[in-house]
Formats: structure tokens, C-alpha cells, sequence
């Protein structure tokens, strides 16, 4: 159970900007095991999402809350995930070799590409989530919660893109046990706290295998394989295409 605790609370610090003033043990192997809370962490940063929407839409029209809950999930994750977005963008689209993209991904400077690239994923969870939380609010717990346990997938099946980095504490430190366990805690969320219906959830999760595949392939031609912030990438484009496939899903059959 100390285990347990450790992991849990190594992953918040690790992934969010909750404050969390404690050392954990962090070795390869706490980071093995902390893969499991990927999909919690997404229901952390979610959940507190969802609650400041329910506060909002109180007072506040729908487009407004939306854009205080996006602001919201960009504080308390440091911008992290939006930053490999950026970053990928940047490196990948400059036509370079392999050596060149990683150390312009490796630069905290933000290029055009970035740029636009973050723009167009605000626009993107502003636009269909304006459309989709009038019926289906949890649609803001579902999508992170998917997109963490993709990120766990494509670490499962992806290889390091370079010696040392934040993404190798994953990359080939995900046994099968860890990739169950965290499937088994996505479902698990999606059912019992935002109620989905099973073949909603078949399909999302899916879909989202699917994406994750693709970026790792897509990576593995640019690079040889992946970076940390290629998880970052990989979670903000699944979150996007679950959010798509809700707004299918209520357009077309709810």
C-alpha cells in the first residue's frame, strides 16, 4: 500500500502543477507501476474541470465557462502537454534530419508551427465542447482520461527516439500487467463516473488505440521513435478525437 501511495502521488507530481511538497521514491520501477494512474491523473484534472464548469454554467453562459475550464487544465498541468504539442509541431514541419528535429524540440523557443498548431488545439476543445457539454458534461472528465491511458499505450509499443529524457522513465518500462490494469482503470472511470454506454466506450477507447499507433509510426520515421513530448502530442490529438466522436455520437444517434 506504501507502494501504491508513492506511485499515485510521484505521477500527480510528475504530470499536474498540484502542489505536492514531498519527495517520492522515483526509480524505473515506481515509474513502471505509476503507469496504472495515468487514466486517475486524467480523472484528477478532469474531475476539478468539471466541478469549476458545473460552478460556472451557474452564473456564466456555456462558451464562457468552457474557456474558464480550458485555462483551468492549462494551469494545473503547466501547459505540459500543449508543450509537446508545440514542440512536435515545430520539430517535425521543419524538414529537417533526425538530429536536427530533436534539438529543435529540444528548444524553448516557440516556433510558427507551434504556434499555430496550439492555437487551432484551443479552437478545437473550444468549439466542441461548447457543443457537447450542454448534453453530455463529462465529456471533460472522459477526454483526459483517455488521453493519459493512450499515452500509456504508445509507451507500451513505442522505443526511445534518444538516449536520456523524461520520456524513458516509460518508454520500455511498461510490462503487460501495467498496460491491463490501466485499461481495466480507463473503463472502469468511463462507466462508473461519467455513465458512457459500453460500445461508446469501445469506440473510444478504440479509436484512440488507433491514434496512438499512428503517431508511433508517424514518429518512428521522423525521429526512430519517441520523446516525452511526443506524449504530450499523442494526448492532446486523442483528446481532440474523443471529443469529435462524442459530438458524432450526440449529432447523429442521441
Amino acid at each position: 500500500m506504501k507502494n501504491l501511495i508513492n506511485d499515485f502521488f510521484l505521477m500527480v507530481q510528475f504530470m499536474t502543477r498540484i502542489p505536492i511538497n514531498k519527495s517520492f521514491s522515483c526509480e524505473q520501477e515506481n515509474f513502471r507501476r505509476g503507469t496504472v494512474f495515468m487514466p486517475v491523473i486524467g480523472l484528477l484534472v478532469g474531475g476539478i474541470q468539471w466541478i469549476v464548469y458545473k460552478l460556472c454554467i451557474m452564473v456564466l453562459p456555456v462558451n464562457v465557462s468552457v474557456a474558464i475550464i480550458l485555462l483551468l487544465g492549462i494551469m494545473l498541468t503547466g501547459a505540459l502537454h500543449l508543450d509537446g504539442l508545440g514542440d512536435m509541431s515545430d520539430g517535425f514541419f521543419a524538414f529537417k534530419g533526425n538530429d536536427k528535429i530533436i534539438e529543435i524540440m529540444k528548444d524553448s523557443r516557440i516556433g510558427t508551427y507551434a504556434c499555430a498548431t496550439i492555437v487551432m488545439d484551443i479552437i478545437l476543445k473550444y468549439s466542441l465542447l461548447c457543443s457537447i457539454v450542454p448534453i453530455f458534461s463529462f465529456i471533460i472528465i472522459a477526454a483526459p482520461v483517455i488521453g493519459r491511458f493512450s499515452i500509456v499505450f504508445i509507451a507500451f509499443i513505442g522505443r526511445t527516439a534518444k538516449k536520456t529524457g523524461t520520456g524513458n522513465f516509460f518508454i520500455g518500462n511498461i510490462g503487460k500487467l501495467q498496460m491491463f490494469l490501466a485499461l481495466v482503470v480507463t473503463v472502469a472511470i468511463l462507466f462508473c463516473i461519467c455513465g458512457m454506454n459500453p460500445k461508446y466506450i469501445v469506440v473510444m477507447i478504440f479509436a484512440a488505440l488507433i491514434m496512438a499507433i499512428l503517431i508511433n509510426v508517424f514518429c518512428n520515421k521522423k525521429i526512430g521513435g519517441l520523446t516525452g513530448d511526443l506524449f504530450g502530442a499523442d494526448n492532446e490529438m486523442v483528446e481532440i478525437l474523443t471529443m469529435l466522436i462524442a459530438s458524432v455520437i450526440i449529432t447523429k444517434v442521441l
